[in-house]
């Protein structure tokens, strides 16, 4: 039973980490497991491995609102427009390593054909 409550710690740590923008790796070393130890944790449990998703989903969301915020930036003339694409670039990529579903995959195409940086642009 100590060594399920450790394991359920430790994958924990790892879910809040990875919300918070960590990588697998770095979030494991957190939690003081390897990344091998970890995918153990969640190969046995499907409870964990749906948590893990929403994890990443839940970094991915926080992606697209750092590309909203970056847009109003855009617009209010705070950020320059090579800044901004920059920026909605690099926000979209992490999204898409995070939770590819949503995003259409790698070639970053919204399920209606539009790509994120194009509805973002759009919006400006």
């Amino acid at each position: 039973m100590v060594r399920k409550v450790k394991k359920n710690l430790a994958a924990e740590i790892v879910f809040e980490a990875v919300r918070g923008g960590c990588s697998l790796y770095a979030a494991c070393v957190k939690a003081g497991v390897s990344t091998k130890e970890f995918y153990e944790i969640l190969a046995g449990d499907d409870e964990m491995k749906v948590a893990y998703q929403l994890a990443l989903s839940d970094y991915a969301d926080q992606c697209t609102d750092d590309i909203r915020s970056i847009a109003a930036g855009l617009k209010a003339g705070e950020i320059d427009n090579s800044t901004a694409k920059l920026l909605i670039e690099t926000h979209k990529w992490l999204a898409q390593k995070a939770c590819p579903e949503p995003f259409g995959g790698m070639d970053g195409q919204a399920p209606d054909g539009e790509g994120l940086a194009e509805i973002v642009v759009k919006f400006v």
